[in-house]
């Protein structure tokens, strides 16, 4: 008789098909040139360009909404773009300065001058903003246009990340650490120290777990309230570009340099499956992950890359 764990693995590995390589089933070539930063929703891409700005793109059908550009110069230098859960509103930013986007219209809400910018979120309504500066983030009202806290790092804040509920920010910086604030007090709740650079941090949607890791280092779940170690995966060290939970919490998806997308099980901390992207002689064999978005339904998960398309994978094998 099979045990309980067993057959747990067996079915797992049947839902996810464990072991083999995934392939898109669909691609979206939206940019050509390549991109700088990338966001994504259920059903629309923000890529930046430096010839282009930030185009807003509709997936199904193709078709280009809108581009948000910063001035009038014919270059831009933007370095960081977000859009929120439902996808009305959209962040662009460049070194020294965001800007605040309504995306049905294309029309700008309001733009602000900021020091030494590294990296932005944006919250699930689309009224705040996390922003990576050069010694700390801040928490900002784009209604206001003020700052409501500053979360201190001895070096620059590179990568950001906040809850569906709005109630906690992670931050990393290039000082090691990967800390876990609280948004309605201001407070620090948690420090992760590491050995290098963060290269990438992330939240669940609840808020229930943390990913962090650091450029060439572990990829590492946190416990938020406790702030234990709950997994620590891959025996391998690798530099994770993007990552995000899925909508329900059970699985992890990490985006890489030049290995696709990894898809994990938070429970178990167990290694599902691997995407890849195709290779062909004309394309790089693969190029980073800068977005990715779990499918409403859960069977796909979007990615965009950095040539400038968008890719559908396929989780849940077709019955």
């Amino acid at each position: 008789m099979k045990s309980p764990t067993l057959l747990i693995l067996i079915c797992v590995s049947l839902l996810f098909g464990c072991g083999k390589d995934g392939r898109p089933d669909k691609v979206w070539q939206l940019v050509t040139g390549g991109i700088t930063a990338a966001a994504l929703d259920y059903d629309h891409a923000l890529l930046a360009s430096i010839d282009h700005g930030a185009e807003w793109w509709q997936l199904k059908p193709q078709r280009l909404r809108h581009t948000f550009r910063h001035g009038g110069n014919q270059e831009q230098n933007l370095i960081a773009v977000a859009v929120n859960a439902d996808g009305q509103y959209a962040l662009t930013a460049d070194r020294d300065g965001i800007a605040w986007w309504e995306t049905r219209t294309g029309k700008p809400l309001a733009s602000w001058a900021l020091p030494e910018i590294h990296t932005v979120a944006l919250s699930t309504d689309g009224h705040w903003a996390l922003i990576g500066l050069g010694d700390r983030a801040i928490y900002f009202s784009l209604e206001h246009g003020k700052t409501r806290f500053a979360f201190p790092h001895e070096r620059k804040v590179k990568t950001v990340a906040l809850d569906w509920k709005q109630r906690l920010a992670l931050t990393g910086g290039d000082d090691g650490l990967a800390q876990l604030w609280d948004l309605r007090t201001g407070q620090l709740i948690h420090s992760w120290k590491h050995r290098g650079k963060m290269a990438n941090v992330t939240l669940s949607p609840k808020g229930t777990y943390a990913m962090t890791n650091a450029l060439l280092g572990p990829i590492r779940i946190w416990k938020t309230a406790s702030g234990k170690l709950l997994h620590e995966l891959d025996p391998t060290f690798i530099t994770v570009t993007k990552a995000i939970f899925s909508n329900k919490e059970g699985l992890l998806a990490t985006g890489h340099p030049s290995q696709g997308i990894k898809l994990w099980s938070v429970k178990t901390g167990r290694l599902l499956r691997r995407f890849t992207p195709s290779q062909s002689q004309w394309r790089p064999t693969a190029s980073p992950i800068l977005a990715l978005k779990f499918s409403r339904n859960g069977h796909f998960i979007l990615s965009a890359t950095s040539d400038g398309s968008v890719q559908r994978w396929r989780m849940i094998k077709k019955k």
